[in-house]
């Protein structure tokens, strides 16, 4: 229960990123075992595990296992992956509203499979996603097409979420419905021999229930907002509110477009991946996000690279920092018929900076083993918020990796 609730994003969302045509330098791609005149079958496994905390008192840990079979010689590829969410939560949107700190166990599971066929590749992913008080479930397909002797490979993906929303304890005829249908469309070009590049449009419609059920609004009497101050405390919210709990209610449909920007460029012994997503909705809100990865090689077994990327979005339109009462023809006050106490559709900026390393742990052609460990430490400043003006966190992850 909590409008922290930084593990929850849809399955589409994952979705998305299964099925993306993944793009890449030779120097990122773990090279195939040479099988000789055996099978050429490759599988790869990992696990990892990786954890979230904040200065908002929400910690995540997040154990996973994926898996995957190939032939390239037939064209063919399926795999799966399995992901546990831990949640223990303290933040000030669980504390405003009288709560106590809360532990939840989220599991996720998808799974994805492509076939070649001539210059065709036909891909298909499934994500399922369960929670005490959530459930989603999504599906879709990509299409990518190599063109010019793979020097253009347009590609089309689809996919189709639902998601049931509710709270623990409540029976599940009183969940409520959000649904998502979401496409992409994307060219990736081959530059010259060391420059990749793409461009990716992006349309996501979700109607329904996009509301939180657990988070409240705090309300205050007219001509009173005003004069609560952005970062203002529990406490002085509660000496200023009416005595009346106004659950969260949003549109229920939101139309999302986004147009992403990739360039990789190859050096001797580096990479260097550059993306640029902008991204604006019907709900007014226009976003921009930067990401920068530069890899560098040590050798064959070591590679380092440095992490940097920043966000900077506006507010929704009908964002408030404090909403009032409105007044009705028989004196009484009634509740404004939309509202949010999501910050994170205000207005805010944010920094992420970090490091990673993969290191190859056994020098075996045929059956390497990698450690891949990774640190990100992030700053979001939240420019007219309740409770809180800004937080920080930190995120790493440790994995291991095999293929034979």
């Amino acid at each position: 229960m909590t409008g922290a609730r930084i593990c929850r994003a849809s399955s589409v969302a994952l979705l998305l990123i299964l099925a993306t045509p993944g793009w890449a330098f030779a120097a990122d791609e773990k090279r195939a075992p040479d099988h000789g005149s055996g099978s050429p079958i490759i599988t790869k496994a990992s696990t990892e595990i990786s954890g979230y905390t904040d200065t908002d008192s929400v910690t995540v840990v997040s154990p996973s296992i994926a898996a995957s079979v190939s032939d390239v010689l037939a064209g063919w590829s399926i795999g799966g992956h399995y992901l546990v969410d831990v949640v223990s939560a303290a933040s000030v949107d669980i504390v405003s509203t009288a709560s106590t700190k809360w532990v939840e166990v989220r599991n996720a599971g998808s799974a994805e499979g492509s076939l070649k066929v001539g210059d065709a590749t036909f891909g298909a992913s499934g994500v399922f996603s369960s929670e005490p008080d959530y459930t989603s479930l999504a599906g879709g397909g990509t299409l990518t097409v190599d063109l010019l002797d793979k020097n253009v490979t347009p590609f089309l993906g689809l996919s189709y979420g639902q998601d049931q929303v509710g709270r623990t304890g409540l029976p599940l005829a009183y969940w409520r419905k959000k649904e998502i249908l979401s496409g992409q469309l994307g060219v990736t070009f081959v530059v010259d021999r060391s420059t990749i590049s793409s461009l990716q449009g992006e349309v996501i419609q979700e109607t329904g229930y996009l509301a939180k059920p657990y988070r409240y609004v705090p309300l205050f009497a007219p001509a009173e907002a005003s004069s609560i101050p952005a970062g203002a405390s529990i406490s002085q919210v509660n000496a200023a509110r009416l005595n009346v709990r106004a659950a969260e209610e949003v549109p229920s449909a939101r139309h999302r477009f986004a147009i992403t920007s990739r360039l990789g460029r190859r050096f001797d012994a580096a990479t260097l991946r550059l993306d640029e997503r902008g991204y604006a909705d019907s709900w007014g809100m226009f976003a921009s996000t930067t990401d920068l990865r530069f890899i560098f090689e040590f050798g064959r077994r070591l590679t380092l690279w440095p992490h940097l990327r920043f966000h900077v979005q506006n507010q929704v339109v009908f964002w408030q920092r404090t909403y009032e009462a409105v007044p009705e023809s028989n004196g009484a006050l009634g509740i404004p018929a939309i509202r949010t106490g999501d910050r994170e559709l205000g207005a805010l900026y944010g920094a992420t900076g970090g490091a990673g390393a993969r290191f190859k742990l056994v020098d075996d052609f045929e059956r390497p083993w990698w450690l891949v460990l990774e640190a990100d430490a992030s700053y979001t400043r939240y420019l007219d918020a309740l409770y809180i003006t800004d937080r920080r966190a930190l995120f790493s992850t440790i994995a291991v990796e095999t293929e034979f």
